[in-house]
């Protein structure tokens, strides 16, 4: 009841300085009530509960939400809080609540790195599955992902996780990937020899490593062309 009568008390006051003063000056005031009376009835931020970062920086995540402990709650905007963490190069989406007792719950929805696309300027950048380049990074950051590069491979980046899980099921692992022509993809072993692979069917293609002899020297390999239906070709170093 007591807390009613302040409410009451209190509109009255702005309502009647809004009819005398100017409208600058009265919303510095109102701003200022608010404040005092969020203090008053202890309305005001007292926890910030953050989940879901890995990789995203926590000090970047801070300067975003740009709020502290104590401050009122009426004065948090919640989409802009969002807005902004969305901004940030590792953040997909994120999600902003405002409990009850002055908690403010944020989760936050990384990218997850599928390999490194490195594009005409040499620049080098962590995309995902859908080709989305999310973050710019050094040459000696994340070397254990793939290097994806040549013209227009994000295009067709729909097609490189089915390949590499079928590659994986032959214990072999990428070290890069070229997109040829816009039209196929040669597949970088760190075994130390590559793949042609055909314009269609691709990853069908693959089939044909069954067929190969148990017996084939692959440290001896520079190539495996898979380009021809039907037909594997081989291609080993110069020996002396």
């Amino acid at each position: 009841m007591q807390i009613l009568k302040i409410i009451v008390f209190v509109s009255l006051i702005l309502g009647s300085l809004l009819i005398s003063f100017k409208k600058e000056f009265i919303f510095d005031i109102y701003d200022k009530a608010l404040i005092k009376f969020s203090l008053y009835t202890d309305n005001v931020l007292k926890e910030v509960f953050l989940s879901g970062r890995i990789n995203a920086s926590k000090s970047d995540i801070i300067d975003a939400i740009n709020i502290s402990i104590g401050q009122p709650l009426i004065n948090i905007n919640l989409q802009n809080i969002r807005q902004d963490l969305n901004k940030l190069p590792w953040i997909k989406n994120s999600s902003v609540y405002l409990l009850s007792l002055g908690q403010l719950e944020i989760e936050i929805y990384e990218y997850n790195p599928f390999g490194r696309y490195i594009d005409e300027t040499e620049a080098i950048f962590l995309i995902n599955k859908n080709g989305v380049k999310f973050k710019q990074i050094e040459e000696n950051e994340f070397k254990n992902l793939f290097n994806l590069y040549g013209k227009d491979a994000l295009l067709k980046i729909n097609e490189l996780p089915l390949i590499i899980k079928k590659l994986r099921s032959f214990n072999l692992e990428i070290s890069k990937i070229e997109r040829i022509d816009s039209r196929r993809w040669n597949i970088y072993l760190k075994q130390g020899f590559f793949i042609k692979l055909p314009n269609n069917n691709a990853i069908n293609s693959l089939d044909a490593l069954y067929k190969l002899d148990n017996n084939i020297d692959y440290n001896n390999l520079t190539f495996i062309d898979l380009r021809i239906l039907d037909r594997v070709s081989l291609k080993y170093k110069q020996v002396d």
